[in-house]
């Protein structure tokens, strides 16, 4: 009795030290600037309120309301600093730790748990997303949770079971469009299985409440579909920037699932390290493969919404790694099921789990990987720029990250081609600058520059900000 209540302890002292690692790492570097998509969350949440989310600012989005929700709610007890946002994200990306952890379990022991637990928490691709203020922790903490009460659902299973499932399919729905996907996968896994009528009664009933909040949101939805068909017609090239149905998009998601948001040059150098890297996982889902049955409904999590998304990209492109972040936990749990019990299969998990802590260091030590520094770069032009010297945007609008950290907020917004006479704007400066962010998918063709030199203009100076890229400093001549 002594002995199992030891062994207890020692299990929960272990999980409790892998999750107090999955906080440390997300918690490590967490103040970086904002980039374009988390200055829309923040700009969002602190220009409407909860309802104005829904009825003004929704509409021209592309997502469900629910991290917008939690993150006015979290903003308005602790503020809209860098952390402060992107503490709900560190907060659902170490929750998904232990729900990892019990999925593994459920499947296949503890073993299993402790080792899916340990992949996820020090995973660089996971990691980095835990420290984004956007939806990406919410949608796969969202899925997991679906997965593991989908897993707890035996041939008994009470009332109360079907709920809370019900219950988290519903948060999967008012998290993110793709991750419904997984729903799919559960669909297929009862045709495969074929389940008895009164499974599927009770399974169809646990859907009502997504369908009814996808009924009530569907005209919202129109409305950004709508939007995202427009603005692609404005900016073709922009399809790239979501993802499509190429090779190159799906390697990535293999080679993002193993190095996480970093990269290496030269190209050689990145490929050797990918496959060196990929060794420990190739052998693991091999061997997961060889025993399909007793993980079938993890296969289907991994492979279900990877084949829907890319074949979906054909149409509509939304084909990235990070939006298939989702699916990120199926791949580390299959990989712990696949090793656990193979010879020398604890050399290959703890090779995975070095070779994560490694890149995810990589990450949080090297600022060359973190995201855009528009903090510095507007900061810079807001000391530098005169009052009459506007700065000008190849954009619908100034760039939101542009708009979030600017005292001046003096920007002006150029549409290509539809505002090509630029003259106007700058028939009064002596001076002006631009922002080069973008305009390979916005103005590729440089419109912009060419009505700055028939203006008269000059470019004098250059200065450089990681991922911002140049900005322009003009003179009149």
């Amino acid at each position: 009795m002594v002995k199992l209540v030891n062994n207890n302890l020692a299990k929960k002292l272990l999980l409790t030290g892998i999750i107090i690692l999955g906080i440390v790492l997300r918690l490590l570097a967490i103040n970086q600037s904002l980039w374009m998509d988390e200055a829309i969350s923040a700009l969002a949440i602190k220009g409407h309120s909860f309802l104005g989310l829904i009825t003004k600012f929704a509409p021209g989005d592309t997502h469900p309301p629910l991290f917008y929700f939690i993150l006015k709610f979290w903003s308005l007890i602790f503020g809209y600093s860098e952390i402060s946002l992107r503490l709900p994200s560190v907060i659902l990306g170490a929750t998904t730790i232990p729900v990892v952890y019990l999925i593994g379990k459920r499947l296949a022991g503890e073993k299993v748990g402790i080792f899916s637990a340990l992949l996820i928490a020090t995973s660089g691709l996971h990691v980095y997303y835990s420290q984004e203020a956007r939806m990406y922790a919410l949608s796969t903490f969202a899925v997991s949770l679906a997965i593991y009460f989908f897993l707890k659902i035996g041939q008994n299973a009470k009332k109360a079971d079907w709920f809370i499932f019900s219950l988290s399919l519903l948060l999967v729905g008012v998290s993110d469009y793709l991750p419904l996907f997984a729903i799919a996968a559960l669909w297929i896994w009862g045709f495969l299985l074929k389940k008895h009528w009164s499974w599927w009664k009770s399974f169809l009933l646990a859907h009502v409440p997504l369908i009814i909040f996808l009924s009530l949101w569907e005209p919202i939805f129109r409305a950004q579909s709508l939007g995202t068909r427009n603005y692609l017609l404005a900016f073709p090239a922009w399809a790239s920037v979501l993802g499509t149905a190429s090779f190159q998009s799906l390697s990535l998601v293999w080679i993002k699932f193993v190095l996480g948001r970093i990269s290496f040059s030269p190209n050689i150098l990145y490929g050797f390290i990918v496959l060196l890297a990929s060794i420990a996982f190739v052998v693991g889902l091999f061997n997961s493969l060889k025993k399909y049955k007793e993980a079938l409904i993890i296969w289907l999590w991994l492979i279900v919404p990877l084949v829907l998304a890319f074949v979906g990209a054909i149409f509509i492109p939304g084909f990235s790694y990070f939006r298939l972040l989702f699916i990120l936990p199926a791949f580390y749990i299959l990989l712990a099921f696949g090793l656990s019990n193979k010879k020398y299969g604890y050399v290959f998990l703890s090779s995975a789990v070095i070779f994560n802590l490694i890149f995810t260091g990589i990450y949080l030590f090297d600022q060359n990987f973190w995201r855009e520094d528009w903090r510095s770069a507007v900061s810079f032009v807001d000391k530098k720029a005169n009052g009459d010297e506007p700065i000008l945007m190849v954009y619908p609008e100034p760039f939101t990250p542009y708009q979030w950290y600017s005292s001046r907020n003096s920007a002006k917004a150029i549409r290509i081609p539809f505002d090509k006479n630029i003259s106007k704007l700058v028939m009064s400066s002596r001076a002006l600058y631009t922002f080069d962010y973008l305009l390979d998918l916005t103005d590729p063709s440089r419109t912009l520059f060419q009505e700055i030199k028939a203006d008269g203009f000059q470019e004098t100076n250059v200065y450089s900000f990681r991922g911002v890229g140049q900005i322009r400093y003009w003179v009149k001549i």
